[in-house]
Formats: C-alpha cells, sequence, structure tokens
C-alpha cells in the first residue's frame, strides 16, 4: 500500500493535485469558510438571515425598563420579532406602499392634532414632545402600521363569491323533497 502511494507522489497528478489543492490551503489556510455561515443569524426568512444584533436592538425597544429578561420574556419577544419580520416580508411581497400624500392626509386628520376641527402643528409638535418621539420616528410608525392594516385587509377580505354560486349553494342546502 505504501508503495503505491510513494509510485503515485512521484507522478505528475500529485504534483498538479499539491500545487492546485494542498499549496493554497498552507498559505491562505480555510479562511472563513468554517466561520462565516450562520454564525450570528437568529432567523432565516425567505433567503434572508436576520443577525442576533436586530433582534438584541429589538429588545431593547420593546421591552420595558425595569422589566427582568427572563425565559418567558425573550420567548414571547423572540415571537414577536419573527412575526413583524414575517409580516414586513408579505408587505414587501405584495407591494404594499403609503405614499407621503396619503401619510400627510392620516396625520392631519388626526382628532389629537386638530385646534378647533383644524390642524395644528403646535399640537402635533406638543404631542411629539409628551411622548419623547420625533416626527420621523413616529411617521415611520404610522406609515408601518397602515401598511400593516392594508395587509390584513387584503388577506381578511377574502374573495366575493358570485351571485350565481350563492344561489347554487343556498339551493343546495334549502332544498326539500316528497316521497
Amino acid at each position: 500500500m505504501l508503495s503505491k502511494i510513494r509510485e503515485f507522489s512521484k507522478s505528475i497528478y500529485a504534483k498538479i493535485f499539491l500545487v492546485i489543492i494542498a499549496i493554497p490551503f498552507i498559505f491562505w489556510g480555510m479562511g472563513p469558510v468554517f466561520n462565516s455561515g450562520s454564525k450570528n443569524i437568529i432567523v432565516e426568512i425567505d433567503n434572508d438571515k436576520i443577525a442576533i444584533q436586530k433582534f438584541g436592538d429589538f429588545i431593547n425597544t420593546h421591552t420595558p425598563l425595569n422589566a427582568k429578561l427572563n425565559k418567558d420574556l425573550i420567548d414571547q419577544l423572540l415571537t414577536n420579532f419573527i412575526s413583524e419580520k414575517v409580516i414586513e416580508k408579505e408587505i414587501e411581497f405584495f407591494d404594499i406602499r403609503l405614499s407621503n400624500s396619503s401619510l400627510k392626509k392620516i396625520i392631519m386628520n388626526t382628532d389629537e392634532f386638530k385646534k378647533e376641527n383644524k390642524f395644528s402643528r403646535t399640537e402635533y409638535e406638543k404631542y411629539l414632545i409628551k411622548n419623547n418621539t420625533n416626527a420621523i420616528l413616529y411617521e415611520t410608525n404610522i406609515a408601518n402600521q397602515y401598511k400593516k392594516k392594508q395587509l390584513f385587509d387584503l388577506i381578511g377580505g377574502g374573495i366575493i363569491p358570485s351571485l350565481p354560486l350563492v344561489n347554487l349553494k343556498y339551493n343546495e342546502i334549502n332544498q326539500s323533497r316528497e316521497i
């Protein structure tokens, strides 16, 4: 057996093998072949890998200040995080958008921002200061809520059956026969 290996090592095939395969491993090693992959990935949705850092940011923004992180709370937060990411993917899939003019109309028709039945910029600013937020975050949140509402209306609305199908089913259920 060893004699066959020695004979092979003297052949041209062994030298080609050495140059093509062995030499790069000696000089450069395996590199990130084993290190990449799913090292810092918490979930993968439709080939989109979501990093643990995003989940950490989600925990920081959605956990009450004095709450203790235990296994149940982390499970609940992870479930909420994944469900939000799935909803975002569905919104992207159905290409649901909210234009700036629509967002403006939504904000201008909010009762909290009205003074004498007219939109008041000062009431809007007071609301933002009172809730410790800025306009960009608030408007992004409102846009996301309306996109989710449109998605749920799209999914929950279903398909309206035609009148002949309704009548056929009604007749099928309410038919009577005399023997």
